[in-house]
């Protein structure tokens, strides 16, 4: 809006130059030095104050003053001795922008009152001889025209003003908004981890317990709570992953994790991808547990003899696309029948995966094995 009024100011002075040439020399040289020079520097100042946006509501409050004044002065500055052609003061040619300087310095309502009472100034100014000489119809004309197209202006200020003001409001609530989302969801992923968390190891831990018979049994959940008490340990100290990683790299902390050494099923990981494709830090993360998880529930269940691990990833107009498959030659059960209480599918998979945007699908039946399949696509980092 400033940079408006100030275009409007520019180009008003622009047409009154010859005016301002021709006038000049009849006014006395303090009103030149104030309301010529000096209002022509800070025309200047507002033109680049409107380009940076520092400063504007008192440069314009000055200028609208100084308009009105040197209106008001114009009489006293100049003798009554000026040729037949002298014409109207060349900063009448100003009232309109004086009133869109009011208006923003001042707000709407006072900017009219500004423009009415600079009218009524500049009608009584143009009956004097240094005004013109005009008569008093001729007066009321004039003045009336500057004061409704004053208005105008002020009243369209004023509703831009207030337009901004709506806009930057309802910006801000969005931002606040947006944050107060951003907070819930990073909560929630956090407990989803720590759910994920309680059931890979507590529970593991718990249930070990639970069934052991011999010495060694206990010995061996023994060491089982102590693990699942150091991953407690370290996520409550740790940071979150917190960079991308390449589909090839994701594969291979997969394939260190479950492949050699694991005992159970064979477990084979395959890896194909684009070169170089990276994926966000919370997707390397969601992959990587949600794919472990699958391979360590047919290790446990699903009496399986082999399990395979397909990774595919590549690019398609611009966006990185992920999938991974987990598929056992295991007995399979009836998704049905799973209980709504049991947290390995819910959470540790199919939440892990919705919480950094993807999707988990897992397909099984009795006696025909069972495969979870994982979804992302998004932006690459």
């Amino acid at each position: 809006m400033a940079r408006g009024i100030a275009a409007f100011a520019l180009l008003l002075l622009l047409q009154a130059a010859g005016s301002v040439t021709s006038q000049t020399p009849y006014a006395a040289t303090w009103w030149n030095a104030v309301f010529l020079w000096l209002f022509l520097a800070l025309v200047v100042v507002f033109t680049v104050a409107s380009v940076r946006g520092h400063g504007l509501s008192l440069l314009a409050g000055t200028l609208a003053v100084l308009v009105i004044a040197g209106l008001a002065l114009w009489p006293f500055a100049v003798p009554t001795s000026v040729p037949e052609n002298f014409g109207t003061p060349w900063l009448w040619s100003m009232i309109n922008v004086g009133a869109a300087w009011s208006a923003y310095s001042f707000g709407a309502r006072k900017g009219c009152l500004y423009t009415v009472i600079i009218g009524g100034v500049f009608g009584v100014v143009r009956t004097t001889p240094q005004g013109g000489s005009g008569g008093w119809l001729i007066a009321v004309q004039d003045a009336t025209f500057a004061t409704v197209l004053g208005l105008i202006i002020c009243v369209t200020i004023g509703i831009l003003r207030r337009a901004a003001q709506r806009a930057d409001t309802a910006a801000d609530q969005a931002i606040e908004q947006y944050a107060g989302a951003a907070s819930a969801t990073a909560l929630s992923n956090e407990r989803l981890r720590l759910d994920g968390l309680l059931h890979d190891s507590v529970m593991t831990a718990l249930l070990t317990a639970a069934h052991a018979g011999s010495p060694e049994e206990r010995l061996a959940s023994a060491k089982l709570a102590q693990s699942a008490l150091d991953r407690l340990d370290r996520q409550a100290t740790e940071a979150p992953e917190s960079a991308p990683a390449a589909v090839a790299e994701v594969a291979a902390r997969i394939r260190f994790t479950v492949g050699p050494g694991t005992s159970g099923p064979l477990v084979n990981v395959t890896c194909e991808s684009a070169e170089h494709l990276l994926l966000p830090a919370d997707v390397v993360r969601a992959v990587f547990e949600a794919t472990t998880e699958a391979v360590q529930n047919a290790v446990r269940h699903s009496g399986a003899d082999r399990c395979d691990v397909s990774i595919t990833g590549h690019r398609t107009d611009g966006r990185a696309k992920l999938r991974v498959a987990i598929k056992d030659s295991g007995s399979g059960f009836n998704p049905g029948t799973v209980s709504d209480r049991r947290l390995g599918l819910k959470v540790s998979i199919v939440g892990r995966m919705e919480a950094a945007g993807g999707s988990a699908k897992i397909i099984t039946a009795p006696s025909a094995g069972t495969e979870v399949r994982l979804a992302w696509e998004g932006v690459e980092p």
